[in-house]
């Protein structure tokens, strides 16, 4: 049967139909279409956490009575005259310019050490700066360097040694035992400087002291609800959504890190946190800060894999951060803002593809792994838990490393990772790796990966070998030469 249509008619129907398919293509590949992200895959760190995870690493300032008995046992024993506790040169402001000098996006001071002696006007004990010759009693260590990191826009934690070596032959005319005398403590520093971001509490010889630690982490909870706990096993199960774990030791740590920890057989969010020394036995003991390779080496092996370091700087008993120090860290902030820079994948001539991308959608692409922002990742389908990302480089260049970070706020989830060089058309294995996290750095013949070298390469891709759920990359950088 002939059609009764006109060739006009027959026209107009032709370009409608192109017409919309060209629509439906336009949808299909240009990300416009309604392509939900990732659900969260848990545990996921809360804010607290994500904030420490993102300050990639902070300053430990172990300042106190121990300053001014300088010697290679850095206890103290509570018996020390507080009159010898004279900063006069201290600056809080100085502390705050030193620690942005070496790129640290916070400080944790120790308010109270071992030896019981405490840096802010208390009313629990008369062994604090009240009874220090220094500003004639008035002054008050942590209320000064805590306005100076808020004015300075740095993160501020305290340190509140569980010991208390004063307590014990001393005792306390208003508390019946140390457990009030600590709580209340605790209570001052968590209700008279304002908001904190971080709580350090040393583990050594907790479980002996049976404190009430639930009642510790109320008061936490009530006071201070962004505040990350660093708290050496002894206080997750009453706080375990915001927790930092002891590691085991101090010094650098081992790759592969894994966030996801059982607790009272729940899985949480409880990453490490190491703590290394970078000037001084934790107290300044008139010594120099250390090499710029060893300080170097001390964050590839701890931002390295993953986590965040406190980093020792002790002041001096001025009361100031030795000028020297200031020039090393300095030259470390430098450094690492050069690793971060030296990226090949960011060249006009790069080209990056992937085997799999979340519904076909631009905000999931691969691109997003060498666009600088760490809010923007790559993503596969639910479905899908390995993933290629191939980086054509144009050209064959010298490399020294790789950065890869997983975009953790969804939780982490790669368990199984690979990443090869093409040489002369063939891809060749040159490193693999069990977890990412929020950052992975390998660097050619250092410490995060001292015995692999990497290939002249024009091009380089990421193998997601497995995954817990879809993967999550934000980052994937090609470090050039460092030389």
């Amino acid at each position: 049967m002939m059609s009764t249509r006109s060739p006009l008619k027959m026209s107009i129907l032709f370009l409608l139909a192109v017409t919309m398919s060209c629509a439906g293509c336009a949808s299909l590949f240009s990300g416009t279409g309604n392509v939900t992200k990732p659900a969260p895959f848990l545990p996921i760190p809360n804010q607290a956490q994500l904030n420490w995870h993102q300050a990639e690493y902070i300053m430990f300032a172990h300042f106190g009575m121990k300053t001014f008995y300088s010697n290679s046992d850095h206890m103290g024993y509570g018996q020390e005259d507080p009159n010898k506790f004279l900063p006069a040169k201290f600056d809080a402001k100085q502390w705050v310019d030193a620690a942005k000098a070496g790129g640290f996006k916070g400080i944790v001071l120790t308010t109270k050490h071992h030896d019981g002696f405490c840096n802010w006007q208390t009313d629990t004990t008369d062994h604090c700066v009240k009874s220090s010759l220094w500003k004639d009693g008035k002054g008050d260590i942590v209320g000064e360097l805590i306005e100076a990191c808020r004015k300075g826009g740095v993160y501020f934690g305290i340190y509140v040694s569980i010991i208390d070596k004063h307590f014990e032959h001393a005792g306390s005319d208003k508390h019946a035992n140390y457990g009030e005398y600590y709580y209340d403590q605790l209570k001052e520093l968590s209700t008279k400087y304002g908001p904190v971001n971080e709580y350090w509490f040393d583990g050594y010889k907790a479980d002996k002291l049976k404190l009430d630690y639930e009642k510790i982490t109320d008061l936490i909870r009530d006071t201070q609800p962004n505040a990350v706990v660093y708290e050496s096993g002894t206080m997750a199960k009453y706080l375990p959504d915001r927790c930092l774990a002891w590691p085991g030791s101090h010094g650098g740590l081992k790759p592969d890190q894994d966030y996801r920890k059982e607790i009272d057989g729940v899985l949480r969010w409880y990453p490490s946190e190491p703590s290394l020394i970078l000037q001084g036995n934790w107290f300044h003991n008139k010594k120099p800060v250390l090499a710029l390779n060893h300080i170097q080496n001390y964050y590839l092996t701890s931002v390295g894999y993953g986590v965040t370091p406190l980093m020792n700087v002790s002041p001096n008993d001025d009361g100031l951060i030795d000028e020297d120090t200031v020039v090393r860290l300095t030259e470390f902030k430098a450094w690492v803002t050069k690793l971060h820079a030296n990226d090949l994948a960011r060249a006009r001539q790069v080209k990056v593809t992937s085997d799999s991308v979340r519904g076909t959608a631009r905000r999931f692409s691969p691109k997003k792994v060498i666009d600088g922002k760490y809010e923007t990742y790559y993503a596969t389908d639910d479905g899908v838990k390995d993933a290629t990302i191939e980086i054509d480089l144009g050209s064959v260049q010298e490399i020294d490393g790789f950065i890869v970070q997983e975009y953790i706020p969804l939780g982490q989830r790669v368990d199984g990772y690979t990443i090869e060089c093409r040489v002369d058309g063939k891809w060749v294995e040159v490193f693999s790796g069990k977890k990412i996290g929020y950052k992975r750095i390998i660097l050619e013949g250092r410490a995060s990966a001292a015995d692999v070298q990497f290939p002249a390469t024009d091009g380089v891709r990421l193998k997601i070998r497995q995954a817990l759920a879809c993967p999550l990359i934000s980052t994937f950088q090609v470090v050039g030469d460092m030389e």
